[in-house]
């Protein structure tokens, strides 16, 4: 038994965390919302960390300044022998061309790129920038609930499904951090199931002597006991195989929508799903066409675009946003690569999206027009963006104190979605 106290205690550390603050709250999977209650839109965010290069991805092809300030990584106008070129969205921007999966949704009206989007905060350090972000107050470091979470507690009603939000990771993204208890559910080996373990040591009474110490026996033992069948029914309902007519790459990111593509067909009242998807830091050797980041692009992009097949009809309620801490220099340096910029852009799929056109504004690439001489500029504050979700996915009347220090401006909305019908 102490070799499996030991594993035990190894594992409380993943799946003990996983349940978030609040984590001594029951975790149960409900039938869904009270009756009467209007259904909630889902919103998928997958966290591009490590500050994604924008234009390499919304490319302002129209423009020779861009040519000029990345010789060897801008995306050519046109295909060139082997080389493919820019995918034209109008006549000022198209996408990577790695990023080909998201151009019939574009055409379909259900994509929208969000461009120059990002913090009003001068920081480029990675670790201010996602807390800043994810925490919804650029600047603010006494804050200690994710926006995503406040949005959980603002809405909790009394017989609705406590299954309305998940990380498919070890740990909670600090969006999704707070007092509404989440579940974070990590990569489990089938073979040697932690669970397993964790249901012979609660149920083997005197394994636990050690707890009995100031009395939080009884409330740890509970509190596992309601994490292990919160995973166990996740597990249940993730394993489920449906006919894979979707076309999912290989990959985590794939495996991770699929996932949560079988959570939202069972009907568990998932509001939002957090992914995390890192790499993209990339000061050297990040290509063009071809490359790093054109491979990971069309790793994410050819993701996406399956995991919307997969759901179908179902998208009609579901959001999928990409976010970055911030973009990267306009200028490439001299190892072909980036360095930590200013605004970024985000992607935006889903029923409710006004696709077929690009949102946000642009001022160009000429010195005088860029942040710091070297950045592009943030015209849209990316709360704005959050705002919006909140307002038009959730149905959710947003108080005015919801972004702390920040009053939403009536007349800088972005409009990129459409209220859920």
């Amino acid at each position: 038994m102490r070799s499996d106290r030991r594993a035990f205690l190894k594992t409380a550390t993943r799946l003990g965390a996983a349940v978030g603050l609040g984590s001594l709250t029951r975790l149960s999977f409900g039938d869904g919302e009270p009756a009467g209650a209007k259904p909630r839109g889902t919103l998928i965010c997958i966290f591009l960390r490590g500050g994604c290069d924008a234009l390499n991805m919304v490319v302002p092809y129209y423009d020779d300044r861009y040519y000029e300030v990345r010789p060897t990584i801008a995306i050519a106008r046109q295909d060139q022998g082997t080389e493919r070129g820019v995918i034209p969205l109008n006549d000022m921007f198209g996408l990577h061309p790695a990023m080909e999966p998201l151009y019939p949704f574009y055409e379909a009206g259900t994509f929208a790129p969000l461009i120059s989007i990002g913090s009003p905060h001068p920081s480029r350090s990675h670790f201010d920038c996602q807390d800043f972000l994810e925490y919804a107050m650029p600047g603010g470091r006494g804050i200690t609930s994710g926006w995503l979470n406040r949005y959980l507690v603002e809405t909790k009603v009394d017989g609705e499904s406590d299954f309305r939000a998940v990380a498919l990771q070890g740990l909670l993204p600090r969006a999704l951090r707070g007092r509404y208890p989440v579940l974070a559910v990590p990569d489990l080996d089938q073979q040697n199931d932690p669970l397993d373990i964790f249901d012979d040591v609660y149920n083997d009474m005197d394994s636990m002597e050690t707890l009995e110490r100031g009395g939080t026996r009884d409330v740890i033992l509970e509190s596992g006991r309601n994490a292990i069948d919160a995973t166990r029914r996740y597990r249940e309902m993730t394993q489920v195989a449906p006919a894979d007519e979707a076309g999912y790459p290989d990959g985590r990111l794939a495996a991770r929508l699929r996932k949560i593509a079988r959570i939202i067909k069972s009907d568990a009242g998932l509001e939002a799903a957090c992914l995390d998807y890192g790499g993209w830091d990339q000061h050297i050797q990040e290509g063009g066409s071809t490359g790093k980041m054109a491979d990971m692009l069309a790793d994410v992009t050819g993701s996406i675009a399956a995991f919307a097949n997969d759901l179908g009809e179902h998208m009609q309620n579901v959001l999928v946003l990409t976010m970055s801490e911030f973009g990267r220099t306009v200028k490439e340096n001299g190892n072909r690569g980036t360095d930590h910029g200013h605004g970024c852009c985000m992607l935006a799929l889903g029923g409710s999206v006004k696709g077929g056109r690009i949102h946000g504004s642009w001022g160009g690439l000429e010195k005088e027009n860029l942040y710091d001489r070297r950045d592009l500029p943030v015209y849209t504050d990316y709360r704005l963006v959050m705002h919006e979700v909140l307002e038009k996915l959730y149905g959710c009347p947003v108080p005015e104190d919801f972004f702390p220090q920040y009053r939403v401006p009536v007349k800088e909305r972005l409009e990129f979605l459409r209220p859920l019908a």
